[in-house]
This record gives C-alpha cells, sequence and structure tokens, in this order.
C-alpha cells in the first residue's frame, strides 16, 4: 500500500515538530564564527535587506571580528546530519541600570522553525548576566517570543541635496 501524500502544511508542522524535539541554541565563539562563516553568511544574507541598508555582510562579520557582536544558531545536533538552520547576531547594550541582550539579525527559515527556541533565549541571556531581551520583528512574532510589542519602528529614507 503505497504512503499517503502529505500536504504542504502537513510536512512543514512536521518538520518544525521535528526541530522543537532535537534542536538548540548555542552561542559562537569568535573563532568559531568565523571558521564557519562561509555557513553563517548564508543566513545573514538573507536578513541584511530587512535591515534598510544599514548594515552589510562586511559590516556584520567586522562586528563578530573585533567582539561587538556575537553568534548564536539553531541547529540540529543529530550527529548522523547536524544541520544549522537559523543564525542570530546578538549585540550587548549597557543602559543606566539595565543591560540588554539585543537581537540585531535573524537569518535562515521562518520564525514557525525557531520560534519554540525564545524561552532557551531568555535564559542564554539571563545565565550571561543580561536584564532584558530585545528583538524586532514583525508584529505576528509575538506569539513566539510570548511578549507584546512595545513599540514600533517608523523609519523614513531622507534625500540629501
Amino acid at each position: 500500500m503505497e504512503a499517503p501524500q502529505q500536504t504542504e502544511i502537513e510536512a512543514t508542522a512536521n518538520r518544525v515538530e521535528v526541530r522543537e524535539q532535537a534542536s538548540r541554541l548555542s552561542l559562537l565563539s569568535e573563532e568559531q564564527a568565523l571558521s564557519e562563516w562561509d555557513v553563517l553568511r548564508k543566513f545573514f544574507d538573507m536578513a541584511i535587506p530587512a535591515t534598510f541598508g544599514r548594515r552589510d555582510i562586511e559590516s556584520v562579520r567586522a562586528q563578530v571580528e573585533d567582539g561587538r557582536a556575537n553568534v548564536v544558531i539553531a541547529w540540529n545536533p543529530d550527529p548522523r546530519a547536524p544541520v544549522i538552520y537559523a543564525a542570530f547576531l546578538i549585540e550587548a547594550e549597557q543602559y543606566i541600570d539595565k543591560k540588554v541582550f539585543l537581537i540585531t539579525l535573524c537569518g535562515g527559515g521562518r520564525i514557525e522553525e525557531w520560534g519554540h527556541l525564545w524561552p532557551h533565549f531568555r535564559n542564554m541571556a539571563a545565565e550571561l548576566g543580561f536584564d532584558q531581551i530585545e528583538i524586532n520583528g514583525r508584529p505576528g512574532w509575538s506569539k513566539y517570543v510570548g511578549s507584546k510589542a512595545v513599540r514600533h519602528t517608523f523609519i523614513e529614507e531622507l534625500k540629501h541635496e
């Protein structure tokens, strides 16, 4: 008997379920990030268009090289076939009395593929001594990150004459 065909939604749900069962976040050292740069670059290239021209891949790499940013990966640690499926650029911001874990670039799959890891981001930030965690994304992300949007960002390009 032939196996029933899955719809695209069922197939996506199954992939997400598998990733939920066997995925983790890892904070990379500078050396690890740079040694895997060819892989990470593909993920960051997906996210750079959403930065409104504020970043390019060279500036992202420079931030990692000089220690102004770190890289976190979402990956499946299956020893038979480990797979990185998302990369995040992390920056720290120190305010008067708050240290903030900023996720400033998210590249890879849709949030449905990594949103289940949000509690692990929270734990990572807390373990590293941060007081707050911040990510900018589309309004629908709030159902994954468990936080309500506290602001909207309005960006306008200015023309210089």
